[in-house]
């Protein structure tokens, strides 16, 4: 913790909250990229389903479980939305936050850039 030596409180909060901030960025956009893959595999999958023969395979049997496994595979994709939502969220709230400390880190050193200037003047 050497480097945070010489920093105000409110400066190392804004550093932190501004790197949750990138990381959640980055959480995102992985989510996003995993999601992109999984869609298109189910999408690939659709696809392919229309050209199984019903005469080759019991289809019957084999319908209801696809319908089942892809209710089931709908549950997984409107879960992940939920928490690309809370993905979301929290990135908002994380800039938010650095904002706020930052707008503090800029009010403190003015205020301690005005006690600079006084003492100055009183040593003159």
């Amino acid at each position: 913790m050497f480097f945070n030596f010489g920093r105000t409180t409110y400066e190392r909060k804004r550093d932190e909250y501004y790197t949750l901030y990138q990381n959640l960025g980055d959480a995102l956009l992985e989510h996003d990229k995993h999601v992109i893959e999984a869609n298109s595999a189910n999408c690939s999958y659709i696809n392919a389903v229309p050209n199984l023969s019903n005469s080759k395979i019991p289809s019957g049997d084999f319908d209801t479980k696809r319908e089942e496994l892809t209710a089931k595979l709908n549950s997984y994709f409107k879960y992940d939305l939920e928490k690309r939502t809370d993905i979301i969220t929290a990135t908002d709230k994380a800039y938010q936050r650095y904002i706020y400390y930052k707008n503090l880190a800029i009010k403190e050193a003015e205020e301690e850039a005005k006690k600079a200037d006084e003492a100055k003047k009183a040593n003159k």
